[in-house]
C-alpha cells in the first residue's frame, strides 16, 4: 500500500511540473505515430503475403500485379446529342439563320419521338457500368428528365463550342466536333445517337480491348466517285478515263499523259451504291474542252477529230438519253457496215471511225449544234455565259467520258445502256464521306473504305484531338456549318480512318532493340536470322544472308565503335566470321539503317483491330410503308442485337400512316424498355422549364430567395434570445468600476 501510494504522489508531482502537459502530449504523439506506422508494415506485409488470397490480379505464375492490364478501360461516361425539333423557339431560329429551300434544315430532321428517353432505359439496363451521361442540347431539356440526378448533365453549345461565332448551329458534325470538350468528361467516353439503343448485354470489351487495341466496326463501302466509275477501278493498275476525273482523283493516278490500252471487266461490288458500269478507254482531256469551245461558239475552225465528233453524239445522246437519235445512228451504222463488206476481225473502234462522216459534215453539225443550244435556252447567250452554263451542263465526268475507245481487246460496247447517264442521288451524308475521303487520301495512302457502322462509338479524347490539330483548317470549316454540307468532316468516319491510317516512324534504335530478344544489347546470328527471314520473302536465299554480313563486317571496320557491350556466350555459330553487331555499330551503319527503315520504319500509332460489321448491330430506315415497318420491328423483336439503330425515311407527305408508324415505334420501345429509369421524372411531373438558362435563371433566384429568408429568419432568432435574455446579457456585459479611493 506503501508502493501505490509513492507511485501516486510522484505522478503528482510530475503533473505539478510546468512542462509536464507538454511532455505527456508529446509522448501520446510518438505513440500513435508508431501504432500507424506498425499498421502499415503489417498489412503490407501481409499483403505480400497473401498477395493471391486478397489481390486476384496477383495470382500468377510471376506474383506480379496485371491489374492495369487485366482491369477494364474504366471510368468510361457516355455523351448524347439531342435537339426537340418541334419547339416553336427552335423553328424560329432555324429559319432564321437557314435557307427554307435547304433539304438539310428539313423538320423531320430534327423530329424527336422520344428515343432519347428510351436510350438512356436501354443503357441503365444493359451498360450500367457507365460512370455519367452528358446530353449535349442548344439549351433545350427533355420534359421527363430529371435534372435533379447527379448523374446527369445537360451541356450547351456555348459550354463547347471555342468560336462563339459558329453558333447557332443545326448540324451535328458541327456539334460532334466539339464534344470532346465537355467539361469533366472522361478520356475515354462512347458517343450515342438519340437514335440508338442497346439490345443486350454491352461491356468496354465491345469497344476496345488491352490486345487489339480499339475495334473499328466497318459496314458499307463509301459510295463510289461517279456513277460511271467504281472505287474499284481507281488505282487498279490500269488507267480508265472514264475515272480520270476530278471528283474519281485522277483514277488515282493511273492514267498517264499519253493514252493507254486497257480492258476492264464487269464489277460485282457490294455496296449501298452500286454500280455495273463498264470503263471505256479513252484519248486526252484537252479534246473534250475542244469539244466544248466548238458547242459554245458553233465555231467550225476548231480541229476536232471525227472520233471525237461520234463520241460526242454518243455522250449527249446518253445525256439527254435521246432514244430515238440513238436508234438512228445504230441503224446507220450498221447499214454503212454492211455496204462496206467489213471483215468480222475489225475492230469495233475501227467501224466508228469509218463512219463518222455521218456527224462529220459542216451543215449537219451547225443543225445539231443549234438545235441543243435552242432545246437548252442558250441561243440567246454570249459565249462566256455558254460557256459557264455547259461547263455545269457537261460536268468534269462527263468532259472526261468524250473520247475515243482505242483498245482492241475492248467488249463493252456491246453493252448498249453502259453510257446511259443516271442523275446521281447521293444526300449530304454520302457527299460528306467522299468529301472526306479524298482528303484522306491526300494525306494518307489511297484506299477503299468502309464507313462506320450505325452504332455508339468509343472515342479517345486525345486522339481527337490530334486528328483536330492536324486537319485543323477542315474542322473549322465543319465548325461554321450552319447545317449539314457536303463539305463536313464527317465525325466517326474521320475519327476511325485517323486511328487506322495514322503511323509513326521507328528510330534505328528501336527497331533493334524489337529484334534483340534477349536483351544483351546485341545481335546473335539467330536474331539476325529472324531478321533477314522477316525482311525478305521465304525461302531465304543464302546470298541475302552473306551480303547482309559483309555490309556488318566491312561497317564494322569503317566505324568506330566507343562503347562496346560483351555478348553472352552462344551468341555467334561455330563458323560465324561477324564482329559484335551491337546497336552503334547498327545505328552508324547508313545502308543497313535504310535497309531496316524501309522495311520497319513504320508503325502504326494506334493499336487497333477492324471488325466487319452486321453480327452485333442492327440499322434500318423506317419508311411510311405500314406492313414493312411491322415486319422490321417484329425482326428485332425476335433477335435483338447489342445494338439498335432505327433511323426516320418517312414521306412527309403521308401524315396519316407517319403517325401509325410512330405510333408502332413507341410501341416497339415500350415493349423492349418498360422499366422507367432513374434518369426520369416520376410520371406525374414534367420540367416546369424548356431551356437550360431558364432553370439556371430560376435557380439563382431560388437561391436569393432562401438566402434572404435563412437570414430574416436568422434576425429574428437574435432578437428573440436578446429580448429573452437581455437582463442576464446585461449583467455579463456589465463593467464594474471601483470607486475612487479618497486620500
Amino acid at each position: 500500500m506503501s508502493t501505490c501510494k509513492l507511485i501516486q504522489r510522484r505522478c503528482y508531482d510530475l503533473l505539478s511540473h510546468k512542462y509536464s502537459l507538454l511532455i505527456i502530449v508529446i509522448a501520446f504523439t510518438c505513440i500513435f505515430i508508431g501504432v500507424i506506422h506498425f499498421g502499415e508494415v503489417w498489412l503490407a506485409w501481409s499483403k505480400e503475403k497473401y498477395e493471391a488470397v486478397f489481390h486476384s490480379f496477383n495470382d500468377n505464375i510471376l506474383g506480379i500485379s496485371f491489374q492495369k492490364k487485366l482491369c477494364q478501360h474504366v471510368p468510361i461516361d457516355v455523351v448524347y446529342t439531342w435537339v426537340n425539333g418541334s419547339d416553336p423557339i427552335f423553328i424560329d431560329n432555324l429559319n432564321r439563320y437557314v435557307s427554307i429551300m435547304d433539304v438539310n434544315a428539313a423538320a423531320s430532321r430534327f423530329s424527336d419521338k422520344d428515343e432519347l428517353r428510351y436510350s438512356l432505359r436501354s443503357l441503365e439496363m444493359y451498360a450500367p457500368w457507365i460512370r455519367h451521361v452528358y446530353i449535349v442540347t442548344n439549351g433545350q431539356i427533355p420534359s421527363w428528365l430529371d435534372m435533379d440526378n447527379s448523374r446527369v448533365t445537360l451541356v450547351t453549345h456555348d459550354d463547347i463550342f471555342i468560336d462563339k461565332n459558329d453558333l447557332p448551329t443545326f448540324s451535328s458534325p458541327a456539334i460532334e466536333s466539339h464534344i470532346h470538350r465537355i467539361s469533366g468528361l472522361s478520356e475515354k467516353f462512347i458517343y450515342f445517337n438519340d437514335d440508338v439503343m442497346l439490345g443486350a448485354e454491352v461491356w468496354p470489351e465491345d469497344f476496345i480491348t488491352h490486345a487489339q487495341g480499339q475495334k473499328v466496326y466497318l459496314a458499307w463501302w463509301v459510295p463510289d466517285c461517279s456513277d460511271v466509275c467504281p472505287w474499284a477501278w481507281v488505282k487498279d493498275g490500269a488507267c480508265d478515263p472514264s475515272c480520270n476525273t476530278t471528283l474519281c482523283e485522277f483514277d488515282g493516278g493511273d492514267c498517264d499523259p499519253l493514252p493507254l490500252i486497257t480492258d476492264s471487266d464487269v464489277v460485282e461490288d457490294e455496296s449501298d451504291y452500286p454500280y455495273k458500269f463498264l470503263r471505256d478507254t479513252n484519248q486526252r482531256n484537252f479534246e473534250a474542252e475542244q469539244l466544248l469551245n466548238s458547242l459554245i461558239t458553233q465555231s467550225s475552225n476548231f480541229p476536232i477529230a471525227n472520233t471525237v465528233n461520234s463520241m460526242l453524239l454518243r455522250v449527249l445522246q446518253s445525256k439527254k438519253n435521246n432514244t430515238e437519235l440513238n436508234k438512228k445512228e445504230n441503224k446507220n451504222l450498221k447499214r454503212n457496215i454492211k455496204n462496206k463488206n467489213v471483215n468480222k476481225n475489225e475492230n469495233k473502234t475501227q467501224y466508228l471511225i469509218k463512219n463518222e462522216t455521218l456527224f462529220n459534215s459542216m451543215e449537219i453539225r451547225k443543225k445539231f449544234i443549234s438545235k441543243l443550244l435552242k432545246e437548252n435556252k442558250l441561243e440567246n447567250f454570249t459565249a462566256t455565259e455558254r460557256r459557264r452554263q455547259f461547263k455545269r451542263f457537261l460536268n468534269d465526268d462527263i468532259i472526261n467520258i468524250v473520247h475515243v475507245n482505242n483498245s482492241i481487246k475492248s467488249h463493252k460496247l456491246k453493252y448498249a445502256d453502259q453510257w446511259k447517264r443516271k442523275s446521281r442521288q447521293l444526300d449530304t451524308y454520302a457527299e460528306s464521306l467522299l468529301y472526306v475521303n479524298r482528303i484522306y487520301n491526300a494525306a494518307y495512302k489511297f484506299e477503299r473504305r468502309r464507313v462506320p457502322a450505325h452504332m455508339p462509338h468509343l472515342l479517345d479524347k486525345l486522339i481527337i484531338n490530334d486528328m483536330q490539330k492536324k486537319f485543323d483548317f477542315e474542322f473549322k470549316k465543319t465548325s461554321s456549318h450552319k447545317v449539314r454540307s457536303a463539305e463536313d468532316m464527317q465525325f466517326a468516319f474521320s475519327y476511325f480512318y485517323f486511328l487506322v491510317s495514322e503511323k509513326r516512324q521507328l528510330t534505328a534504335s528501336e527497331i533493334f532493340d524489337s529484334f534483340d530478344t534477349d536483351k544483351s544489347q546485341t545481335w546473335s546470328d539467330r536474331e539476325i536470322r529472324t531478321l533477314l527471314s522477316r525482311m525478305h520473302s521465304l525461302p531465304l536465299d543464302y546470298g541475302l544472308v552473306v551480303n547482309f554480313e559483309s555490309i556488318i563486317t566491312n561497317c564494322s571496320q569503317k566505324v568506330k565503335i566507343e562503347n562496346t557491350p560483351l555478348p553472352p556466350p552462344g551468341e555467334r555459330y561455330l563458323d560465324s566470321t561477324l564482329p559484335i553487331v551491337s546497336r552503334e555499330l547498327i545505328i552508324k551503319c547508313p545502308s543497313i539503317v535504310d535497309k531496316l527503315q524501309t522495311k520497319f520504319g513504320e508503325k502504326m500509332r494506334y493499336k487497333h483491330e477492324i471488325v466487319k460489321a452486321g453480327k452485333n448491330e442492327i440499322f434500318e430506315m423506317l419508311t411510311s410503308n405500314i406492313s414493312m415497318t411491322v415486319q422490321i420491328l417484329d425482326e428485332i423483336r425476335r433477335e435483338p442485337k447489342k445494338f439498335i439503330c432505327l433511323n426516320d425515311d418517312m414521306d412527309p407527305n403521308r401524315r396519316s400512316e407517319n403517325e401509325i408508324v410512330r405510333a408502332l415505334l413507341n410501341d416497339f420501345y415500350r415493349s423492349l424498355y418498360p422499366i422507367k429509369s432513374r434518369f426520369e421524372l416520376p410520371s406525374q411531373y414534367r420540367n416546369r422549364f424548356s431551356y437550360r438558362h431558364e432553370l439556371y435563371e430560376w435557380r439563382a433566384s431560388r437561391t436569393k430567395a432562401r438566402n434572404l429568408l435563412l437570414t430574416l429568419v436568422g434576425l429574428l432568432i437574435i432578437l428573440t434570445v436578446y429580448h429573452l435574455f437581455h437582463h442576464q446579457i446585461k449583467r455579463i456585459l456589465r463593467i464594474r468600476t471601483l470607486p475612487h479611493l479618497l486620500v
